[in-house]
């Protein structure tokens, strides 16, 4: 297997990983300080490197991620006629700010549906996606199939899972892991904290991750007691934290496959959920039970939802049992390889 993809952030062009070859090619992504995940690829150097991966030697399956980019039109437009692809698509339609969402609105009703209408299979991996899919293009051959989570790497352990990385308190520890940005709903979340914290509520909140509002979230630190900022975490430690917390949140605002892989680490961990409802009838996510949905954008809610779970020690520990649950029996890494494999073989 090859994987071709854009180089930004990494150390070289070419590498190998576990077996399988990477082709990159150089990019440069401008706006994501804004929010946008849009690589500007070198159109000369892309379009090189596609073709000789697909030149190299006959491909049985071209397997292209989002409908979104001119690469991915790209890759098809020299995909051999009689060899199958399969279009994954991430993400529903982005709520950026105008005129972004004009621009993107365009592109997806362009760029998207002709990608959509080359591909023998789209797979969508929350309902919501599939929603926006059908939208745009109701002749398209599409399925369900949802992110995966690997559960033995994460899973609970709450015994010392908190020594060494700072998330021991006795208090409720909540833990939020995301690109810092507008998007996100980070402003949100610092405005729920700065209400906790003036009213004095015996919780601890800590952010992980990074992007362009990491300076805010520095700066809040300094004046809000109960939030505390971790930066990037390694692969390594990550299952550390999130089996250590008592919580998640997740404040995005809109554009999110519904659950997330964040989210469906934390249920793995056994870690119930506070996130922003960004679709109805999520797969595997029960109101409630392990979650606790609030309206996106609402600092008050999400305050008012983290306090309340704080102080319900009964409620939390009923909640990680089905969170666990729940990622078992929805979100198995296995069964979506077992699927994935299948799909490969029949096409």
């Amino acid at each position: 297997m090859t994987v071709i993809t854009t180089d930004v952030g990494a150390e070289s062009l070419g590498s190998q990983r576990n077996g399988y070859n990477i082709s990159r090619y150089p990019a440069w992504n401008p706006v994501e300080q804004f929010g946008a995940p849009y690589p500007i690829p070198s159109p000369v150097s892309a379009k090189s490197r596609i073709r000789n991966v697909i030149e190299q030697e006959e491909r049985d399956v071209i397997h292209a991620h989002g409908m979104n980019y001119l690469t991915t039109s790209l890759l098809l437009k020299n995909a051999p006629l009689h060899t199958p692809v399969i279009l994954h698509q991430h993400t529903p339609f982005v709520e950026y700010p105008f005129p972004a969402n004009i621009v993107e609105m365009i592109n997806d009703r362009t760029v998207g549906k002709w990608n959509l209408s080359q591909a023998d299979k789209v797979y969508y991996v929350s309902r919501n996606i599939g929603t926006y899919i059908e939208s745009i293009s109701t002749e398209v051959n599409s399925e369900l199939m949802t992110n995966g989570v690997d559960t033995d790497k994460f899973r609970p352990n709450r015994t010392e899972s908190g020594d060494g990385i700072g998330m021991d308190s006795v208090d409720p520890v909540f833990f939020a892991l995301s690109r810092l940005s507008q998007k996100k709903g980070i402003d949100v979340l610092l405005d729920a904290a700065r209400k906790l914290d003036q009213q004095s509520t015996e919780l601890q909140i800590v952010v992980a991750g990074d992007g362009p509002m990491r300076n805010n979230v520095k700066a809040a630190t300094r004046n809000i007691d109960i939030l505390k900022y971790r930066g990037r975490i390694s692969d390594e430690k990550l299952p550390r934290y999130y089996s250590a917390a008592d919580g998640f949140i997740f404040t995005s605002k809109s554009g999110e496959a519904f659950p997330t892989l964040t989210m469906m680490e934390a249920y793995a961990s056994g870690t119930p959920v506070i996130s922003s409802k960004l679709t109805d009838d999520p797969v595997g996510i029960k109101d409630g039970e392990n979650s606790v949905l609030v309206k996106p954008d609402d600092s008050d809610e999400l305050a008012q939802a983290i306090a309340k779970l704080a102080e319900d020690r009964d409620q939390l520990q009923s909640m990680s049992k089905q969170a666990r649950e729940t990622a078992v029996r929805y979100f198995s890494l296995e069964d979506r390889i077992d699927r994935l494999e299948k799909c490969y073989s029949s096409m």
